[in-house]
């Protein structure tokens, strides 16, 4: 849950900065003190660089800020298909999800069962499935826990 914090306090600032950014830059160029012709577009790729951002990563976190308050986590199960570089999110059926990368210990090929929250996919906690059950059928994606 910590990590979940931080991680949302980190993308809160940069999203912050970047449209803190937006607004000296075009108050630069409303008093036409902008001296080149690049710098006149700083506000416009500022405000693309802010939007990308909260629509990503900022937006689906504070929507899943009631998610990790009440528990309310979603699962899914399958077989791991990429791990990042730095270990902070991992692949299964073409989705990421994010884990914390000080604890994620997943090979890919490992067969996992997922707990996430919903919108941003942070993992709250994996197990790792090593046979299936006659009735299991692999995908259980949407469930809650009660």
């Amino acid at each position: 849950m910590r990590y979940f914090i931080v991680n949302l306090a980190c993308h809160l600032l940069v999203t912050i900065l970047f449209i803190a950014l937006t607004c000296v830059c075009a108050k630069r160029n409303k008093r036409k003190k902008t001296k080149h012709v690049v710098t006149y577009f700083f506000p416009i790729a500022f405000a693309l660089i802010a939007i990308i951002d909260i629509t990503f990563y900022t937006a689906p976190r504070l929507l899943d800020i009631n998610s990790m308050i009440n528990s309310n986590y979603y699962y899914n199960t399958g077989t791991v298909s990429n791990i990042s570089f730095m270990k902070n999110y991992f692949v299964i059926d073409g989705k990421y999800y994010y884990a914390n990368p000080l604890r994620n210990t997943l090979t890919e090929g490992d067969t996992v069962r997922v707990k996430h929250t919903q919108y941003s996919l942070y993992t709250v906690e994996w197990t790792k499935v090593t046979e299936t059950l006659p009735g299991d059928e692999g995908d259980v994606t949407g469930e809650t826990e009660s």
